[in-house]
């Protein structure tokens, strides 16, 4: 498990290896943005990664696709947090994460 603080929140999740970081604040009972679902095709779920880039796994084709047609750049302090898995502490800033009411 790999700790990510999802700021300005304060979020602290534990995401396991091959799991999205979205995904893993689903599990937990947090929403996080987004219109897709989770398909990497809105770019709603857009983070800011302020610490820990070098433990974030490579960005594939599908998100740098999205990214480019959303925000018409690539940066690699922004990535899909659908699509982004670590492999050590990371920390990123995604407004609008809540938990889920449902909880």
């Amino acid at each position: 498990m790999n700790p990510v603080t999802v700021l300005p929140l304060g979020l602290e999740l534990e995401v396991a290896e091959d799991q999205p970081v979205m995904a893993a604040a689903h599990e937990a009972g947090y929403i996080w943005p987004t219109e897709c679902q989770g398909e990497a095709s809105c770019g709603l779920c857009v983070s800011i990664i302020r610490e820990g880039t070098e433990n974030c796994e490579a960005m594939l084709e599908e998100e740098r696709e999205t990214l480019e047609r959303t925000m018409g750049m690539i940066d690699s302090s922004r990535r899909l947090a659908c699509r982004l898995k670590v492999t050590g502490p990371v920390t990123l800033t995604k407004r609008g994460v809540r938990l889920s009411e449902e909880v």
